[in-house]
């Protein structure tokens, strides 16, 4: 249903991630398999591994390709870029043949990547380049171990300046100027006779890297910072209010220069010690779709951001209840009694509406527990839990008509649908892990209000044992866990979930519902919390609030927002938020209150 390409044997006997930003590189379908490679973006680069010569690993700088759509009354409802061959690192032993491109380790933050010449394999490290692929990464770097180097550009080249051994400046017929670092300073480089490569004499041994040069950017800006590579990086939660991002690195100028890696608008907001955009000697680039990056200089590896908490942190109820007025203004209780009374159905095909149906009766049940709307009278509460109670039997033992299953390709908790179907598609694509945080975060969240009102419940065991599988599925903290990836949907990068799986995108992972990713942690942080959990509560309550900063910051857009084109800031809200694509829309319609209604539900203390 959803073929895997380019990953080491050894790597399959592993889970796989399926919500990263880096998914397209391994993401294919049976029809395009030999021939569509769609890009992903690490920021500010895209990246291709591409089917057709120029094979190598392809980047392009996006932002130099933004397209908007017309404007209607001065409002655009999308805006993408183009992808184009700006440069790929290559090998003149590739020619015509594809080589084998494989992923061959994962990080938090990235991939390590072999590109051999066709059927050399691993094993033969001369006959290929190795590349770590990162999130924020400001080069685009590759080692050789014997082939011969070429960067070849869909653009014509003019090389600018070579007198600086190990470092040539070349400029692109689009107006792009790219700096170019060879580790081996005595290695030779030239503009081939094509006009658009630049091919190295001989058979080379060290590492390539290459950088765009930032508008109005001097030659040097990146000099200092050539001989730190950045492997990959991993997050580490250091409390509830901060958490690390810990670069491996290699290279001569790590500890005395430092590591030069771009970061994004709220992680410099809450970086220790960060270099602000308007900073003089700043060096700046743009993403995609989350605003200008500004590289930061490290000598420790590691950067450390704070997210603290709140005056008013939210619980099960918001921070002010209703006032005895407002109760009988509004008819509160008579209201409440009514939709307690009312018949509760669950629909046995959909693990989502009826999560949603759960939640929505879970706090009616939370709102009859309340003094400020029932007084002291336990009757509403006890009627009420009952209910729910026998309404999730078939939650507690998996025995919906479509009951969720292990997946053990990618390694996961699915949805049998999709087998029964042959068809990705159906449950909004949870078989191929679509939307997971959607789905299970309304189970979660109910489930810990179940727990709170009733931890005696009979059937709490079970219960329990249902949602810790599904905290698991979806955001399970543990890299050595050989049952579920770590952090399935949520990128501590980009600070914010993922919802789409894994199959091939043009435009890279997107989100559409922020509420609903909101939505997972906060079940997350009131489940920790219930079951008594101090390291689960603090884990959920530091993504919750972190998720909020970035929900803020690229998704929900008041009028002074920069980070997007000032044309498409009046809708205010994003719709489908793609690495490569801003969409005023949604997957399901286009109505102006489904795109804005999309990112308000559940409605619950955390989202209100």
């Amino acid at each position: 249903l959803a073929p895997i390409v380019n990953v080491a044997d050894d790597l399959l006997t592993k889970p796989i991630p399926t919500n990263e930003w880096w998914g397209n590189l391994i993401h294919t379908t049976t029809e395009d398999i030999n021939t569509v490679a769609n890009p992903a973006w690490s920021n500010p680069y895209a990246l291709k591994l591409p089917k057709q010569a120029p094979f190598g690993l392809q980047a392009c700088y996006s932002y130099t390709y933004r397209q908007l759509a017309d404007e209607v009354d001065g409002v655009v409802r999308y805006y993408l870029h183009e992808f184009h061959n700006d440069v790929t690192l290559s090998a003149s032993e590739f020619g015509s043949t594809k080589p084998d491109y494989e992923v061959y380790s994962f990080s938090d933050m990235g991939v390590a990547l072999r590109t051999c010449v066709a059927g050399k394999g691993a094993s033969d490290s001369s006959s290929c380049m190795d590349s770590a692929l990162v999130h924020g990464m400001a080069f685009v770097s590759t080692t050789y171990a014997g082939l011969t180097p070429r960067i070849e550009s869909d653009y014509a080249m003019t090389l600018l300046d070579s007198s600086t051994p190990g470092k040539y400046v070349v400029q692109l017929a689009n107006n792009q100027t790219w700096v170019v670092f060879c580790s081996d300073t005595s290695a030779t480089f030239s503009v081939d006779g094509t006009g658009s490569a630049l091919a190295a004499a001989a058979g080379y041994t060290g590492t390539v890297r290459l950088a765009v040069l930032p508008e109005n950017g001097g030659q040097g800006v990146y000099d200092d910072y050539a001989s730190c590579v950045v492997r990959g990086g991993d997050v580490s939660v250091q409390s509830r209010t901060s958490y690390s991002l810990d670069w491996e690195t290699e290279g001569s100028g790590c500890k005395s220069s430092g590591l030069l890696h771009f970061a994004l608008p709220h992680q410099v907001e809450v970086m220790g010690d960060a270099t602000p955009t308007q900073s003089s000697g700043a060096i700046v680039l743009h993403s995609s779709t989350r605003g200008q990056m500004v590289g930061q200089v490290t000598t420790s590896g590691s950067w450390t951001l704070s997210e603290p908490e709140s005056e008013d942190e939210v619980d099960f109820y918001p921070a002010s209840k209703p006032s005895a007025d407002v109760v009988s203004q509004i008819g509160l209780l008579s209201t409440l009694q009514s939709d307690i009374d009312s018949t509760w159905t669950l629909d046995t095909g959909s693990w989502y509406y009826n999560g949603k149906a759960y939640q929505k009766y879970a706090s009616l049940c939370l709102m009859a527990a309340d003094s400020s709307v029932v007084g002291a009278d336990t009757t509403l509460l006890r009627s009420c839990l009952s209910k729910l109670q026998t309404l999730i039997a078939s939650f507690v033992n998996n025995t919906f008509s479509v009951p969720l299953v292990y997946e053990t390709t990618y390694k996961g908790i699915v949805t049998s649908q999709v087998f029964t179907s042959n068809d990705v598609n159906v449950e909004f694509g949870n078989g191929v892990y679509n939307d997971h945080h959607y789905h299970y975060g309304y189970w979660v969240t109910a489930s810990a209000i179940l727990k709170k009102l009733d931890p005696s419940w009979s059937g709490m065991t079970q219960l329990e044992t249902m949602v810790w599988t599904l905290l698991r599925d979806v955001a399970n903290p543990n890299s050595d866990d050989a049952y579920f990836p770590k952090f399935r949907h949520f990128s501590w990068y980009l600070g914010h979930s993922y919802s789409h799986g894994v199959t091939p995108m043009a435009d890279g992972k997107d989100q559409e519902s922020t509420s609903e990713d909101v939505n997972f942690y906060y079940g997350m942080m009131l489940w920790g919390k219930v079951t008594v959990n101090q390291a689960v509560e603090d884990l959920g309550s530091l993504m919750l609030r972190l998720n909020a900063r970035a929900v803020r910051t690229y998704f929900l857009m008041t009028s002074d927002n920069t980070i997007h084109p000032p044309q498409f800031v009046p809708n205010h809200v994003t719709g489908i938020f793609f690495d490569n694509k801003a969409d005023y829309a949604t997957w399901f319609s286009a109505e102006k209150y489904c795109i804005h209604g999309i990112q308000m539900i559940p409605v619950s203390p955390i989202n209100g």
